[in-house]
Parts: structure tokens; C-alpha cells; sequence
């Protein structure tokens, strides 16, 4: 069983830690967030007293608003390697998903088969599965797609879905909780050749790997801005050319027909600059290949330091700015609560709260315990991680396992 520390809460348990609270911050939660790029708070700045005008008005300040929007939807659709009109901006990951999932909806209303099938994999983002169980509510054939214990998608079984007729399948390129790339070869093409959809929710990707979009072949694709240095509230669906699309916002023109509500303009032009400096970061390679080397320190000396540590997906292609680390009998939240009084930011594998910690479903799927989905730290980094905050993240990793397993 993991450390509970005699089943005292969490903050009782906090109270045996002192540390100094002067110490300055080390931030390894670039998964959940990331700190906004300097350029773009200061375009975002300007907009926000300088350009403030709705740019669906017809006056000369407006349209040249709308010049700019333009610009910064061709940054995004160049970061993605698409036509800038494919590029519909939302108010973030979440909206995007749904639109992908409202169109896929009504597509299926067309077929000719009952019911239509909705497939996803056992390790998809909260918000995939939300919209997947609604459908589901909603008549639809819910399909979940196991996945291997290095966190690969098991391809036999989904094309033994689609064996059974048209499909909506979603997927994951990048997890957000192991860093685990999806192998998309092939996917896209096996099926349209069922006469099926295809969403991929690209939210982990941009700075991290090339979006490579043309290749993939999906039908739509779901960003959010504040993922790679941009601003929270903004986001984009990418949809391809001659893919069924329903608006999930109604009301104005806005977005050619496509998303309505008077443009955030701030957001668009910030998600703009961040778009065109997470392709700079992938296209350069060095700041990614600086991460690569962070990341394997990071993961040799907890593996070496903490007896049966585990880093999960490390058998399969991953990012580099993620690790998933299972320590063993040592509850996540407990951890990351000793992590806090050293000034160290890192997230768990699962949902944590002061006396209750739910176990993963992502590393459930994987075939690890409830335990150890208990006992496993989300550490990811960003372009701006340095080698010395590497250092204390691993230094206090460690120094919180030794005391932890200590007190129990």
C-alpha cells in the first residue's frame, strides 16, 4: 500500500517539512500551462490600448485590425502546415474539440448505418471523453480503443471497428500525462477508406514535435494557444478542406460563418507570434535537443536514486518535455506537497486534492495498479527550463522520497 503517512490529511502531513519559503520558483507544469512568451504579452499589450476596435467594423482602424488578425491566422497555418482558411479560431482546446465533435454529430445523422460509432482511445483528455459519453447518450455506438502498456495505440483493434462501418475516431497525438507520440501512419487513410472521420487533439504538439499535418490527413484538428507560450481563451480548429463542419457557435458572421462572437482580438494576434515561435523552436531543433538532454538527466538519476522507480511510456516514442514517474508507496500528492515547500511546481498523474487522490485513468489504461496510478508525478518542462533547475527538481525529488518513506 502507498505512504499515507499513518493516514494523516495532507496539510498535517505538510506540517513536518520546514523549509525556507524565499527559495525561487522552479515550474515543471508546462503540460497543464505555460508561461506567456515576452513577445507575445507585449503585442497582446499593445492591442489591448492601442488596437482595442471591434475589427468587424467597417471604419479604417477596424479593417486594419482584421489585416493583422489575418496575418496571425497565417502564422498559425503555417505552424500546422495548412491553407489559412482551414484555420478556425476558438475560444480554446475545449471549444475546438466540441465543434470537431457538433460536425462529426450531424454527419452521422446521414448514415445509413445504427447506430453510428464514436472511437476514441482508453487514453484521451477529459474533454474528448466528455463529448465521446454525450454522443453516446445521444444514441451513438461508444468504441474505446485499448492501448498497450508503453501506451501505444492497439491499431488491430481499431481496424476491427472500422471493419464494422463508418467511424468518428479521435485521438491524442502527444498525451499529456506520459508524453507518449501517437503512430499516426496510416490511420487517416484506413479510415476515409471506411467512409469514416477523424479528430486529432494536437493540443500537447506545437513546439514539440512538427505538426505534421498534410501527412496525418485528419479531418480536424484541436489547438489551444496557452499550451505553447500563448494566451488562455484562444484556440483553433483546423478543419480540412471538404470535411462536413457545424458551426457550435451561432450568432454573427464572424469566422466566415464559422465560429460567432466579436473576435478576441488580443488572443488571435498573441496566438499568432506564439505559433510562429513554436515553429521556430521544432524547425532551429536546438532548444528541443537542450530539453532532450534535461530530460534524461532527469529521468537517469531519479531512476537511479529511487528504488523501483518507473518512467512510464518510456518504451515508445515521447516528447521530451515530459516524465511520468511512478514512485512507488509513496502517494503522488504527498510528494508534490513536499515539492511545494521547496519551490518546486509539478502536477500528479492523476487528480489530487488535499484527502483524496484519484487514480489515473490514462495510466490505468496502461495497465498500471491504482497504486501506482496513485504514486506517479507529471514533471514537464519547457524551452525556458535551465540545467540548474533541473538539478533541484532532482534533488528534491529525492530528498522528499527519502523523508516521506522515512515518516511512514
Amino acid at each position: 500500500m502507498p505512504c499515507r503517512l499513518g493516514n494523516e490529511p495532507q496539510s498535517q502531513a505538510c506540517h513536518l517539512i520546514k523549509h525556507p519559503s524565499t527559495v525561487k520558483t522552479v515550474y515543471l507544469d508546462h503540460n497543464a500551462t505555460t508561461p506567456l512568451a515576452p513577445q507575445v504579452a507585449a503585442a497582446m499589450i499593445e492591442v489591448l490600448q492601442q488596437a482595442w476596435h471591434n475589427p468587424s467594423a467597417r471604419y479604417p482602424r477596424a479593417k486594419q485590425l482584421a489585416t493583422r488578425i489575418e496575418q496571425a491566422r497565417g502564422q498559425v497555418a503555417r505552424l500546422a502546415g495548412v491553407a489559412a482558411s482551414q484555420v478556425v479560431f476558438t475560444s480554446g482546446g475545449s471549444e475546438a474539440i466540441g465543434t470537431a465533435f457538433l460536425s462529426a454529430e450531424l454527419w452521422g445523422r446521414d448514415l445509413a448505418e445504427t447506430p453510428p460509432q464514436v472511437a476514441l482511445s482508453t487514453v484521451e483528455h477529459p474533454a474528448v471523453r466528455a463529448y465521446a459519453s454525450a454522443l453516446e447518450e445521444r444514441g451513438w455506438e461508444l468504441v474505446s480503443i485499448p492501448v498497450k502498456e508503453t501506451g501505444a495505440l492497439d491499431r488491430k483493434r481499431l481496424s476491427q471497428t472500422l471493419e464494422r462501418g463508418p467511424c468518428f475516431v479521435s485521438l491524442q497525438t502527444v498525451n499529456n500525462e506520459t508524453g507518449v507520440i501517437c503512430d499516426l501512419e496510416g490511420i487517416a487513410a484506413e479510415i476515409h477508406g471506411a467512409g469514416g472521420l477523424l479528430h486529432l487533439d494536437a493540443v500537447q504538439v506545437p513546439g514539440k514535435i512538427s505538426l505534421d499535418t498534410e501527412t496525418w490527413g485528419a479531418d480536424y484538428l484541436s489547438l489551444a494557444a496557452h499550451k505553447f507560450n500563448g494566451p488562455k481563451g484562444i484556440g483553433a480548429i483546423l478543419v480540412k478542406e471538404g470535411a462536413p463542419f457545424t458551426p457550435l457557435m451561432l450568432g454573427g458572421g464572424q469566422e466566415n460563418g464559422r465560429r460567432a462572437g466579436t473576435l478576441n482580438t488580443a488572443g488571435i494576434i498573441g496566438m499568432g507570434i506564439a505559433a510562429e515561435l513554436a515553429l521556430k523552436r521544432v524547425t532551429e531543433g536546438t532548444a528541443n535537443q537542450q530539453m532532450a538532454a534535461r530530460q534524461q538527466r532527469l529521468e537517469s538519476a531519479l531512476l537511479e536514486g529511487i528504488e523501483g522507480a518507473r518512467i512510464n511510456g518510456a518504451e515508445a516514442p515521447r516528447v521530451s518535455a515530459t516524465t511520468s514517474l511512478t514512485v512507488p508507496g509513496i502517494e503522488a500528492h504527498l510528494i508534490l506537497s513536499y515539492l511545494d515547500t521547496l519551490g518546486i511546481e509539478a502536477s500528479a498523474g492523476s487528480a489530487c486534492s488535499a484527502d483524496r487522490v484519484a487514480p489515473s485513468p490514462i495510466l490505468l489504461a496502461m495497465g498500471r495498479s491504482e497504486d501506482d496510478a496513485s504514486c506517479t508525478l507529471r514533471l514537464s518542462q519547457g524551452p525556458g527550463t535551465t540545467d540548474e533547475e533541473i538539478e533541484r527538481v532532482i534533488a528534491g525529488v529525492l530528498e522528499a522520497t527519502l523523508t516521506l518513506k522515512a515518516l511512514s
